[in-house]
């Protein structure tokens, strides 16, 4: 759920400051200290004069003089008085409070509140019943200093909370001089979610025009929140959108967004819908929904800026339910995909639906083995084209020995289809069953190093070399229907070798020593004896029995360097045919450098790179660009520079990329909200 605070509910906060001397009417042992105490008897008056200092629970009161009234059930502090409770401090020249109800007020209060850096200041602050407060000719800010950058201010404030709040003459300052003024405001008044205006998003696109979004926030209840959108663009028309978000019973949860604008620059309406939703009916069984639509296929081109989504090419729309036991997991899905590329969805094969079964290795009785199986059951259907529906069975035994330093897993299974197919040339029944069987010998050797490598104490190094075979039966099945990959077992022989490395560092010393991943590199490789393979990255030729080698590495030396490959190299022609190199330098305080480079045979090459500066005080500098060698361009380019201070900040950013520029400007009050996600009056 959405959090944050209004203007109203960070007043609230200021004005329940007094109520914590309310405690001391049952706050348990009560420490009392001064230069001078007294007792009057006659009226039941205790007084304390001189550096008094009140200590109950975990509220700590100072102040030049001190009385407490039994009868009346009074309390009054003047002079110099300081309220401490749980890091919040409130100072003002007097605080009177009513023992028994809490009411009371505090003359020329100043609450700072430092979770969130708040300031208040109020000629007077009033508690006037259990639900009720008042303040009057107040301030307040998240800036530090006499001369703030930025302040709210309110000539009165009632608050019921729960209820309403009304505020008369609010003024929103920038340094001395008002920006905007509010002669009367009524607010509805909850303690955690607020409904109100969000921030607006300001910005200028190359598709959508001059744009203004403005959002709406209600809090329908402590479970259930909306933003409502109401997004002005002068190429476009007039949009509006809503999301949705709830949070049910026993950890279910879920989400509705939707968007919709007469689109001016097409004549015709646009739009799209997404709900997400999880329902856990027990620990074992829960259900989960992902529905997506959209109108149109150049929707998210023409109205998304993110990566992912305004390049989508499928929108997968699926409904699942999953019940679970100790060793075994059902699960049922329908799946409805949209090609977003393709001129119509006639062709897209769907699957509606699936089922399919697991059961994890269970040891069988007597036997020194264990049996596991995966089935799943699915109906492929399409408007034109083949349809049908495939069974397909894969029970397999295995045994585990322990073998001189290491051990040893031997497995062998059968791999029956059933089909029922309507498509053109293959129609009706058909099967095949194939065999498999494989086997993967490995040991662990470990050795720990005492580098003395800055604060790196110690390093251990593990080192696990495995060997490994795999057979698969080769059979014919071009007389099968062809759905997806699943229907093309390819036979094979091949047989593997791999090495893994770890290396984990123990950093720093004493009873809680820091243990981190230095370095990950880990090395494999299988080899042909017969039969053929299927390689989705690379081409095979088999005259070329041996695979290309695999590359895992991950190396973090230090928090502040991260390096990451993935790669194969082709020993035939000496040469990487796919890699994605990554690296990221990171000192936490806003300088950073990231560049990640992927490349697969040619046909894909892409680089992407990241780069943030903060040496010059008090701007920021961000940049995100990604580069496509085969299109020979740039696919996207994001520029952001944040002027930052202390309570504030202004961000503008500029997008480029070859079908959209776009401009947008950003505003955050720190404490308060930013330009979009939290709200802000």
């Amino acid at each position: 759920m959405r959090h944050g605070f209004t203007l109203i509910p960070l007043l609230i906060l200021a004005l329940a400051g007094i109520a914590a001397a309310e405690d001391l009417s049952g706050a348990g042992p009560v420490k009392i200290t001064a230069d001078s105490l007294s007792h009057d008897r006659a009226t039941s008056t205790y007084l304390a004069e001189g550096n008094v200092r009140i200590d109950w629970e975990d509220a700590t009161l100072t102040a030049d003089r001190a009385s407490v009234d039994q009868q009346k059930n009074q309390a009054l502090a003047e002079g110099g008085v300081t309220l401490v409770k749980e890091g919040d401090v409130l100072r003002s020249d007097r605080l009177a409070i009513d023992i028994v109800t809490g009411e009371g007020e505090v003359i020329n209060g100043d609450l700072f509140v430092p979770r969130n850096n708040f300031h208040l200041r109020a000629g007077r602050l009033a508690r006037t019943g259990p639900e009720d407060y008042r303040m009057e000719s107040g301030s307040f800010t998240t800036c530090d200093g006499d001369d703030p950058s930025w302040s709210f201010s309110a000539k009165r404030l009632d608050v019921t909370l729960e209820e309403y709040a009304t505020a008369r003459d609010a003024i929103f300052y920038i340094k001395d001089f008002p920006v905007f003024y509010f002669p009367y405001l009524i607010f509805p008044v909850k303690t955690e979610r607020q409904s109100g205006f969000l921030f607006p998003r300001i910005g200028s696109s190359t598709k959508k025009g001059f744009y203004l979004d403005l959002p709406y926030y209600w809090a329908i209840s402590p479970s259930q929140d909306v933003t409502f959108n109401l997004d002005l663009q002068t190429r476009r028309g007039v949009g509006t959108g809503a999301d949705y978000r709830y949070i049910r019973r026993q950890g279910s949860d879920g989400q509705a967004r939707g968007y919709g604008i007469y689109d001016t620059d097409r004549s015709r309406f646009r739009g799209d819908l997404e709900a997400k939703h999880r329902e856990f009916f027990s620990d074992t069984l829960y259900a989960k929904g992902d529905i997506a639509v959209v109108t149109d296929r150049d929707f998210y081109r023409d109205f998304s800026t993110d990566t992912g989504i305004y390049n989508r090419q499928l929108l997968d729309s699926s409904v699942s339910l999953t019940k679970t036991w100790e060793n075994s997991v059902l699960a049922g899905e329908v799946r409805y995909v949209q090609d977003l590329e393709a001129p119509n969805n006639r062709l897209t094969l769907q699957r509606l639906p699936s089922i399919t079964y697991t059961l994890l290795e269970r040891q069988l009785p007597v036997l020194p083995l264990s049996f596991g199986l995966d089935a799943s059951f699915v109906n492929f259907y399409r408007e034109e084209g083949g349809q049908g529906r495939r069974i397909d069975l894969h029970p397999v035994l295995s045994h585990r020995a322990p073998i001189p330093g290491g051990a040893l897993m031997l497995w062998g299974g059968y791999r029956q289809r059933l089909y029922d197919s309507s498509s053109e040339g293959d129609a009706g029944f058909r099967s095949s069953g194939i065999a498999d069987a494989g086997a993967v010998a490995t040991t662990t050797l470990e050795r720990v190093y005492e580098p003395r490598w800055g604060a790196v104490e110690r390093v251990r190094h593990t080192l696990i070399p495995e060997l490994g075979y795999r057979f698969v039966d080769s059979k014919n099945q071009e007389g099968l229907p062809f759905f997806d990959f699943n229907d093309r077992v390819v036979g094979q022989s091949m047989a593997t070798w791999g090495i893994s490395n770890f290396f984990t560092g123990r950093i720093g010393g004493g009873d809680l020593p820091e243990y981190r991943e230095l370095a990950y590199l880990r090395l494999s490789q299988g080899y042909e004896l017969s039969g053929s393979r299927r390689d989705l990255l690379t081409l095979t030729d088999p005259a070329r029995p041996w695979t290309d080698i695999r590359i895992e590495s991950r190396f973090t030396p230090v928090k502040q360097l991260s390096l990451s490959a993935d790669s194969r190299f082709d020993p035939y022609r000496l040469s990487f045919s796919t890699a994605a190199v990554a690296g990221e330098v990171n000192d936490g305080e806003g300088n950073m450098a990231g560049i990640g480079y992927r490349t697969a045979r040619g046909v894909v090459e892409y680089l992407e790179g990241r780069l943030g500066v903060a040496l010059v005080k008090p701007l920021l500098f961000n940049y995100t660009g990604r580069y496509s060698f085969d299109r020979a361009g740039f696919l996207e380019s994001l520029y952001t520079v944040e002027f930052k201070r202390q309570c504030w900040s202004l961000t503008f950013s500029f997008r480029d990329r070859p079908d959209n520029r776009e401009f947008l400007v950003g505003f955050t009050l720190s404490g308060i909200g930013a330009v979009g996600p939290v709200k802000a009056f």
